[in-house]
C-alpha cells in the first residue's frame, strides 16, 4: 500500500513539474539567429528615432540608433523665434532574455554622440553649436505580435558631458544626468 501512494505522489509530482519545465525550455529559445538583422523604432513625445540591429548570435546584438529632433518658436509678445536641431547616434550592445513564449526583455548598454545648434535671428542674434557625449543604458520588454514584428517599451538612462560654443557667447560645458527616458518602441526583422 504505501508503495502504491509513493508511486501516486511521484507521478503527481512528475505531471505538476514537467509542464513548468517544458514551458522553462520553451520560453528560454530565442526567436533569433546570428547574422539576422532588423529595425528598430522608437517615440517618446513625438517621433525620437530609428536604426538596425545586427545579432551576432540568438541573444546578443549590435544595435546602432539615429536621433533627430528640429524645434521652432515664436515669443508670446512676437519679434524673432528661435530654432534648435540636435542629432544623437547611439551605438551600443543589446542582450535579449525570453520572459515567456512571444515575450522578450532586453537591456541595451552603449555609447551616444550629439550634435546640436541654435540659431535666432534679429536684434539679439544667436548662433551656437554643441557637441557632446555620454554612455547610455535601457531596459524594455518587446511583444512579438508576428515572427517579423515586435512592440515594445522601454527605459532608459544617459550620462552625457557637452561642450557648447557661439561667437557672442562663452564656451558652455556641462554634464547631463538623464533618468526615466520611457519610449514605446517597434521592431522590423528580416
Amino acid at each position: 500500500m504505501i508503495r502504491l501512494r509513493t508511486a501516486v505522489t511521484a507521478v503527481a509530482l512528475v505531471s505538476l513539474w514537467a509542464p513548468v519545465t517544458l514551458h522553462a525550455q520553451a520560453a528560454e529559445a530565442s526567436p533569433f539567429h546570428a547574422r539576422q538583422w532588423g529595425a528598430d523604432f522608437s517615440i517618446a513625445g513625438g517621433f525620437t528615432g530609428a536604426g538596425l540591429i545586427h545579432f551576432r548570435n540568438p541573444t546578443h546584438a549590435m544595435v546602432a540608433d539615429l536621433g533627430v529632433s528640429v524645434l521652432s518658436g515664436t515669443p508670446a509678445g512676437g519679434g524673432p523665434g528661435t530654432n534648435s536641431m540636435s542629432a544623437t547616434l547611439r551605438l551600443g550592445m543589446r542582450r535579449y532574455r525570453s520572459v515567456t513564449r512571444g515575450v522578450l526583455g532586453f537591456g541595451t548598454l552603449g555609447l551616444d554622440v550629439t550634435h546640436t545648434h541654435q540659431f535666432r535671428g534679429g536684434p539679439a542674434p544667436l548662433n551656437e553649436n554643441g557637441w557632446g557625449g555620454g554612455l547610455f543604458g535601457d531596459i524594455g520588454a518587446e511583444w512579438l505580435v508576428a515572427p517579423h514584428l515586435g512592440l515594445g517599451a522601454s527605459w532608459g538612462a544617459s550620462v552625457d558631458y557637452s561642450h557648447d560654443t557661439g561667437p557672442l557667447a562663452p564656451v558652455g560645458k556641462q554634464w547631463t544626468f538623464t533618468l526615466g527616458q520611457v519610449q514605446l518602441t517597434g521592431q522590423l526583422y528580416f
